[in-house]
């Protein structure tokens, strides 16, 4: 029961952010709430670990091959994202429907900045920590590695599903959860390669980066 909450758990705070309350302010305090709070809270509290051993257990440990892999992979993910949206995005993205979605969410004002980087520092630090480093930790001691995989990479492309589906035009919001799931079966691979998650965070900065590009280019 208690591995079926963590799992569920960030798509719930999103659900309650964005689909009932329609706010991203919210929807970031819940989130990164939950993804910061719980792994820290059951290592240190629970299994009674300092923050140096709770951080070394969910996988901050220096590898120079993993961050070479992590800025390489990051920049073909900002190349692909920003380009391939960049000439679809007639077709993904209705820009008038999106900016009416964000102000009702929020995603307005001098506020947006603030966001945004929460985005492309916050949001791949604390998503990395939680999925490839604690949940890749605690379902390894039930399962083998490629199950493993498959759960962390499901439930964290799962709460994608409740942004990208209102914000993108039929059927692109469905296919673009695809590469979600690919850039995360990549990160754990790499979690698990060499044990560490440095690397995958890079990564992950690079990929949203390519995302806030698309919208300071193309919706903003």
């Amino acid at each position: 029961m208690y591995i079926t909450l963590l799992l569920f758990g960030p798509t719930l705070m999103i659900f309650l952010g964005l689909q009932v309350m329609s706010s991203v302010p919210l929807t970031f305090t819940l989130f990164y709430g939950w993804l910061l709070c719980v792994p820290f809270l059951e290592r240190t509290l629970k299994k009674n670990e300092t923050f140096c051993s709770a951080t070394s257990y969910m996988g901050f440990k220096q590898n120079s091959q993993s961050l070479k892999v992590g800025i390489w992979s990051g920049i073909i993910a900002f190349i692909s994202i920003f380009g391939g949206l960049a000439w679809l995005q007639r077709y993904v993205i209705d820009v008038d429907d999106l900016l009416v979605l964000l102000k009702e969410w929020g995603f307005t004002g001098n506020i947006v900045l603030w966001l945004i980087l929460i985005l492309v520092v916050i949001n791949p630090i604390l998503e990395e920590l939680y999925w490839r480093g604690f949940m890749h930790q605690k379902l390894s001691s039930r399962f083998n590695t490629y199950v493993v995989f498959l759960l962390t990479t499901t439930f964290y492309s799962l709460y994608h599903l409740l942004s990208v589906i209102p914000m993108f035009e039929w059927p692109w919001n469905v296919f673009s959860v695809i590469p979600v799931f690919l850039a995360g079966l990549f990160w754990s691979y790499m979690r698990q390669k060499w044990n560490t998650i440095i690397g995958g965070i890079v990564s992950h900065v690079l990929a949203d980066l390519g995302i806030i590009f698309v919208y300071l280019f193309f919706v903003a």
